[in-house]
């Protein structure tokens, strides 16, 4: 499959809150959204990268936000998401990690936190990444 990573763009928000809906079951306030997106597009803690066609399909997409760390070796730390169903299987995914790992790589960022669904597919290709599972926890406020 033919595609590029590349920075969002405003152009791709409709594409990118389908996307979400799709995997989380969840709308997105498209004008809050593209609010936030203007807010946040200049703030060098918040990327985001869309995997899109030649026809500007977006075919994935990974939010990264980074976290500064103040304690230990101060090394800051980032947390991921990402890719459409119908794409599965097709190595988008594993190009888009290892396209934002270097790119995390080159601001010094050791540590990456990536909330996930858990499945077994989902666990065995976050583990083939070299990805370790740990134990979690969250609340929905």
């Amino acid at each position: 499959m033919n595609f590029q990573i590349r920075e969002t763009i405003e152009e791709d928000l409709e594409q990118v809150a389908q996307l979400y809906q799709s995997a989380f079951g969840e709308e997105t306030n498209l004008p809050k959204m593209y609010e936030k997106f203007e807010k946040l597009k200049d703030n060098k803690h918040y990327l985001n990268y869309s995997a899109v066609t030649p026809e500007n399909e977006l075919v994935g997409f990974m939010r990264v936000v980074i976290h500064e760390d103040m304690f230990g070796e101060c090394k800051d730390l980032a947390t991921i998401w990402s890719v459409r169903a119908k794409y599965k299987r097709q190595k988008i995914a594993t190009k888009m990690f290892a396209f934002v790992e270097q790119e995390l790589r080159q601001k010094n960022v050791e540590f990456m936190a990536l909330i996930a669904v858990n499945t077994d597919e989902a666990n065995g290709f976050y583990q083939s990444l070299e990805y370790e599972k740990s134990n979690a926890y969250f609340k929905k406020l």
